[in-house]
């Protein structure tokens, strides 16, 4: 097990001891879900149910996120370690200036080490920093969705319950 490996379990462990439940995946296997065009037109079960549905994925997606975030601050240290030290070098060297961006040198390093293969860890590492960072932004987004959704839901549901008053 790697130092990272050893964290992540450790961590994953310290969290557990809360005894804090996880969403369990959502029922289905669907790559979509309708979501309704007027949902003024949905009976208050209907409501309810799609509520719940959104509700669901957006927990669901919050735990996948929070695991793929705990990695990635990990993988993020050791690439970023990897990076330094490897660059140490670098940034005395007079072909990139006096003081080369941290950018600079990330970019020497990887152009480097794909030249050579002297690091196949680092390139490794940057593989699935970039692995990580892309399924980030699509749960993100996810999220988004299922939020925005849940709360054009809710109003529906508030203003019914006005309407309701009101009569």
């Amino acid at each position: 097990m790697t130092k990272s490996e050893d964290i992540f379990a450790w961590a994953t462990e310290r969290v557990d001891r809360q005894h804090l439940p996880l969403p369990a995946k959502p029922r289905g296997d669907a790559k979509e879900y309708n979501f309704p065009d007027d949902p003024s037109t949905l009976t208050m079960a209907q409501l309810g149910q799609t509520m719940l549905k959104l509700a669901g994925f957006y927990g669901y997606a919050a735990r996948l996120l929070g695991l793929l975030e705990s990695e990635l601050v990990l993988v993020e240290s050791e690439y970023r370690l990897g990076i330094n030290a490897a660059g140490l070098h670098l940034r005395g060297s007079e072909s990139f200036g006096k003081r080369p961006s941290a950018e600079v040198v990330e970019a020497a390093v990887v152009t480097a080490e794909e030249e050579h293969g002297d690091h196949s860890d680092l390139l490794d590492l940057r593989h699935r920093r970039l692995e990580l960072l892309a399924v980030k932004a699509q749960l993100e987004s996810r999220l988004l969705i299922y939020d925005k959704g849940y709360a054009a839901l809710s109003r529906e549901q508030s203003r019914r319950e006005v309407e309701s008053r009101v009569q």
